[in-house]
């Protein structure tokens, strides 16, 4: 188990995100590359398949193996017309080790503390990948907004977000291979219904975008974020492969929105 504290707590639910170091060893970091790789090897073969379908500013969805492999299209630099892989959602279907890394002691104890709950329904397992030149990114967002929050999918039973997401870092992140930037303190602002193209919007009144701070992370380290801290990523300027393994983790009854893959919205419990 692992015991937060009480800065890791006031840091999730103020400044709306921490780091937890050391959280997985070096050896079971290659057991969750092999399948990382694994899966970027199928994505690339449906890719092919489905070529036709790929397009630059659109995501194309492929359910293979109980995952559901994104995919799709550079629309710019070298590569321009190549594909490229946006995420594998529930992983652990098509690679069970990585449903078992997703469902590990560590990660349920996290999230129980931050929840406030020993049982939880698991909604996220997903495997991202950014490769050299693919151009992935992911605009400034808050995670709330993908689980639906105010409509009829989502209550924040808790009245504190009722959801905990965690990245695992699975290589060494930086600013140069396109890691996570955060808002900090912008959790306090609530559900904001944010516009899709905010990074073509201007400054708003409540936040500022040049406040963002970046997070790198050393191989095995975790971060923890907060449903309402507005982040976002840029695409992989190195020339190595960056790879992360997200899991999310919601109070029990504030989802009922059916998501995809084999296994996603498991039920788990923490047994600490």
């Amino acid at each position: 188990m692992i015991d937060l504290t009480n800065k890791q707590r006031n840091d999730f639910f103020q400044t709306g995100f921490f780091i937890l170091s050391n959280v997985f060893r070096p050896d079971e970091i290659d057991e969750m590359k092999s399948s990382f790789q694994s899966l970027q090897e199928t994505a690339f073969s449906l890719a092919n398949l489905h070529s036709e379908e790929l397009k630059p500013e659109k995501e194309t969805y492929v359910m293979h193996q109980g995952s559901q492999f994104v995919l799709g299209q550079i629309r710019q630099g070298i590569n321009c017309g190549q594909p490229s892989i946006r995420r594998v959602s529930w992983c652990g279907a098509a690679e069970p080790l990585l449903s078992e890394y997703g469902n590990d002691p560590r990660l349920l104890s996290i999230a129980s503390q931050l929840l406030g709950s020993k049982e939880m329904s698991q909604l996220i397992n997903q495997a991202h990948f950014k490769l050299p030149g693919d151009e992935v990114e992911f605009e400034w967002h808050q995670d709330s907004t993908h689980r639906g929050y105010g409509g009829k999918y989502w209550q924040d039973v808790n009245g504190r977000g009722s959801y905990v997401q965690t990245l695992t870092a699975i290589d060494e992140i930086s600013q140069r291979n396109g890691t996570v930037y955060f808002i900090p303190n912008s959790v306090k602002l609530g559900h904001l219904n944010l516009p899709r193209t905010l990074n073509n919007c201007l400054e708003s009144e409540k936040f500022r975008l040049e406040d963002a701070v970046p997070i790198e992370m050393k191989i095995g380290s975790v971060a923890v974020f907060h449903p309402y801290s507005i982040h976002g990523s840029q695409p992989n300027r190195s020339n190595k492969s960056r790879h992360v393994f997200i899991n999310g983790f919601a109070y029990p009854r504030a989802n009922s929105r059916q998501y995809p893959g084999e296994g996603a919205g498991r039920t788990v419990v923490c047994q600490y």
